[in-house]
């Protein structure tokens, strides 16, 4: 009797391997799907060749190492013609005195939670912007549509990412309601918010020519100020301005 083996243990089965056996065809079954498997994948076997299956791993392993290795360097590099790009839309916006990328997001950023005369004023700036971007349909030279601009909301995606799209537009919404109901909507409108709503702690922009300009953009500022002062939310300034631009016929 074998070591370690209790008497009334049942005798072991031999195994056999011959080849009609079921464990057999099993593996013959497996080792049949596991050709095919690549078969299929490498292109050899029933019509192609050995040598095309192994020229095909070579270049799979390859693409696998270059897939391994070079993920970091290329975003790196999607990283550095982000940052070209931005610093010659910065230079572009600087030199045609318009708000470029770095100056809104350092406004955009310097506050958590934004009064609402840093909203309009973040607004202005953002319509600003807008006046310079277009969703308007890119036709190529035969005249065939080849694809439409971003407008605002890819130029922030582009230049800004950090800023949300959503809240920006609610932003420029507000600024845009307040200059129309003053009448201010042409291109360029963004630009008179500096006027309209001076900003808290910086010098007032005046007049070129003083006294009775002076005084009529001096009404308009304290007649905008008492406005802010009785709605002093996003939302309260929101309301009233719909229902008075609709009141004025301005607003559909």
């Amino acid at each position: 009797m074998p070591r370690n083996r209790h008497p009334a243990a049942r005798p072991r089965r031999c195994i056999s391997h011959a080849p009609g056996h079921s464990h057999s065809r099993r593996r013959e079954a497996l080792a049949y799907a596991e050709a095919e498997y690549f078969r299929k994948t490498f292109h050899f076997g029933l019509g192609g060749d050995l040598a095309t299956g192994a020229a095909e791993l070579v270049v799979g392993g390859v693409w696998m190492l270059l897939g391994t290795v070079c993920v970091l360097g290329t975003h790196l590099i999607k990283g550095q013609l982000a940052k070209a790009r931005r610093s010659t839309m910065n230079r572009r916006m600087t030199a045609a005195a318009l708000p470029s990328p770095e100056a809104l997001e350092a406004r955009w950023h310097r506050t958590q939670r934004k009064s609402l005369k840093e909203a309009l004023h973040l607004g202005a700036m953002l319509m600003q912007i807008a006046d310079t971007t277009s969703n308007a349909i890119r036709l190529d030279k035969n005249g065939k549509m080849a694809g439409r601009g971003g407008g605002l909301k890819g130029w922030l995606q582009t230049y800004c990412p950090s800023i949300p799209y959503s809240t920006a537009m609610r932003y420029k919404r507000l600024a845009e309601q307040l200059l129309q109901l003053l009448s201010i909507e042409e291109v360029g409108a963004g630009a008179a918010m500096d006027w309209v709503v001076p900003e808290e702690g910086k010098a007032q922009i005046q007049p070129w020519k003083p006294g009775a300009e002076a005084m009529e953009i001096a009404k308009v500022r304290a007649c905008v100020g008492k406005l802010l002062w009785f709605h002093p939310s996003q939302r309260s300034l929101g309301k009233v301005l719909r229902r008075a631009l609709e009141k004025a016929g301005k607003l559909s």
